[in-house]
């Protein structure tokens, strides 16, 4: 499959421009979702090492793993299937680029279901105590991380099926942002698991 494309008349920059602005744009936003999550892991350090008049988890908190693997499973296959779907992109197989994308997008829509529906089923409120606000504050702000990736990733599936395979080159470059902040979503889900579900 011929890899070139040709920008729209109005377009305002080379296409090779945008791909490496969104390359590095990519890198940036990556790194500052990341940097943002860094602020919930020293919450959870220092409050726990602080433990002020033993408030941190005053009344033995434990979100369920009930709630917590699935979750966690459904991000890392997401992430996983969406892999495939741009190696699929970028071999020219639209149809396995639409299939992958699809599937990760349900996974990912899933995960966030699951989260909206845990919170009535826990026994604990963001106030009570140093664990539960930042269970709250840390997998309620992924939530939204998480659902604009999937809006991103909408977009993109969108365009393929309205264009077909002439699109597939055209969202090569936004393809492989979403990828690499996908996977920083993961890294940063496998944190949130592995502390509020396993330490604590």
């Amino acid at each position: 499959m011929d890899d070139t494309y040709h920008a729209p008349a109005d377009a305002t920059e080379p296409p090779e421009v945008f791909a490496q602005n969104m390359a590095v744009g990519s890198r940036i936003w990556a790194a500052g979702v990341a940097f943002f999550f860094v602020a919930f892991l020293f919450a959870f350090f220092y409050l726990r090492a602080l433990n002020t008049d033993g408030k941190w988890n005053q009344h033995h908190l434990h979100p369920p793993y009930a709630w917590g693997v699935p979750i966690l499973l459904c991000v890392f296959a997401a992430v996983a299937v969406y892999a495939f779907a741009v190696w699929s992109l970028v071999a020219g197989r639209g149809s396995w680029w639409r299939l992958g994308a699809g599937v990760a997008l349900l996974l990912g829509l899933a995960a966030l279901g699951l989260q909206a529906a845990e919170y009535p089923s826990l026994k604990f409120g963001p106030g009570d105590g140093g664990i539960a606000s930042v269970f709250f504050g840390w997998t309620g702000l992924f939530s939204v991380y998480l659902l604009g990736a999937m809006y991103w990733l909408e977009t993109q599936l969108a365009q393929t099926i309205r264009s077909g395979d002439s699109a597939l080159p055209l969202i090569r470059s936004s393809v492989e942002a979403l990828r690499l902040n996908l996977l920083v979503l993961g890294a940063v889900e496998l944190a949130a698991f592995l502390l509020l579900y396993v330490v604590r």
